[in-house]
């Protein structure tokens, strides 16, 4: 999106009100701070979990529902229609506008519909006022090395691999490790599947699990097992 455009928006916006982060701020920073991972033209600017953050809380003051604004993020907003802008900024890194980006929050959905970056470029995320937001997904803490994705689309599959082993001491005595689905813990997903293969001495086991609400949790145990390999 051009500058002016941008320039233009802001001016068709009204800022409601700002206050210390509350539990819709904890929300909207978690989803802005995935979507900055997840942009590839955001790349010039860096973020880590230090650069400081602040959350302006805006509506719309007039409707957004005609034909010129078709191309635009706020293609079918009516006026006052709120929203969250989540904008992060670094003093030791010089940018045009001020900030590095700023993450465009629908309020009554918590859903992402836009981004800013510092130099004046915009991108519009391909989701409008009507589509679902993304789900996040938690794991068990003993996990979270294996880094499986923390932001879905709704009804995304997962595919969650993991290596059975077998492990034979000098007594002869086999360990198991394995990895299991527990689903009186899980909560927000399904189950699609099972499966179980030969791995290089080992077996690989996948799990496809859908991801079917907000806030889930994936819990997948790491159990160890074994047996005599000379019983008498």
């Amino acid at each position: 999106m051009k500058k002016i455009e941008l320039l233009i928006l802001s001016l068709l916006v009204s800022v409601v009100s700002f206050s210390q982060p509350n539990s819709i701020y904890v929300k909207t920073k978690y989803l802005a701070d995935e979507v900055i991972k997840k942009l590839e033209f955001t790349q010039p600017y860096t973020v880590t979990d230090r650069t400081p953050v602040t959350f302006v809380e805006k509506e719309s003051i007039k409707d957004f529902t005609g034909s010129e604004y078709a191309k635009t993020p706020w293609y079918g907003a009516t006026a006052g229609k709120e929203f969250i802008v989540v904008e992060y900024a670094d003093p030791n890194q010089q940018t045009e506008w001020g900030y590095l980006y700023q993450v465009y929050f629908w309020k009554d959905h918590t859903l992402p519909f836009f981004v800013n970056r510092g130099d004046g470029m915009g991108l519009n995320l391909k989701y409008n006022g009507t589509s679902q937001p993304y789900f996040r997904v938690h794991y068990a803490t003993d996990l979270q090395i294996f880094k499986y994705p923390s932001l879905v689309e709704p009804n995304q599959e997962l595919t969650l691999q993991y290596l059975e082993s077998e492990w034979v001491d000098a007594s002869d005595w086999v360990t198991v490790t394995s990895y299991e689905f527990r689903p009186d813990k899980s909560r927000g997903v399904e189950l699609i599947s099972r499966t179980e293969e030969p791995l290089r001495g080992n077996i690989l086991i996948t799990y496809k699990i859908k991801v079917i609400a907000d806030d889930a949790w994936v819990i997948i145990e790491k159990t160890q097992d074994g047996y005599d390999l000379n019983p008498l």
